[in-house]
């Protein structure tokens, strides 16, 4: 929740004197463009990982230590992603601003996968009547976000616009 909040942050009101508001205001927000598309884009990325982390979760019996540590580093990444969404929001043009971002989500996305491997991993956290459907639901769903994110790296030194908007396959 409040990474999502942040996300927010990034977007600021233009300062433009009151006399010339109606002149500039317009281009002013077109301008802005490329970061309210970020915003969705960052947004929704979270919300799906958000909804699989809460999924996971859900299936979770009991905790040890190692899958806290493991908690904490997802959401040290959740809570940072506010940071590469305002780089590549800023630089929308730019290959390195999208590989950034694109990295940070597939952090995320093996972070997730790492965290239900161990909590299912001989049932160490879940219990013994999860089912191998449900199991197998829950690995194709994340490592394909893990793999849409990666093609999208080489396709965006080709076509960097199509690379971006592939983000929304997921």
């Amino acid at each position: 929740a409040i990474a999502v909040t942040l996300l927010v942050s990034s977007l600021k009101v233009p300062q433009i004197p009151p006399a010339d508001v109606h002149l500039i205001l317009p281009e002013q927000i077109k301008a802005m463009l490329p970061h309210f598309t970020t915003y969705v884009t960052t947004f929704l990325l979270v919300a799906i990982y958000w909804t699989f982390h809460h999924r996971v979760l859900n299936l979770v019996t009991h905790i040890d230590n190692r899958f806290m540590w493991m908690n904490i580093c997802y959401l040290l990444m959740i809570s940072f992603m506010p940071f590469p969404s305002a780089l590549f929001g800023t630089y929308p043009g730019e290959i390195f601003s999208f590989f950034f971002y694109v990295g940070c989500m597939i952090i995320v996305g093996i972070l997730s996968a790492l965290m239900l491997w161990y909590a299912i991993h001989n049932h160490r956290l879940v219990g013994k009547d999860l089912s191998k459907p449900v199991i197998k639901y829950l690995f194709f769903r994340i490592l394909a976000s893990v793999v849409i994110f990666l093609l999208s790296l080489p396709l965006s030194i080709y076509q960097l616009r199509i690379a971006q908007y592939s983000l929304f396959i997921l």
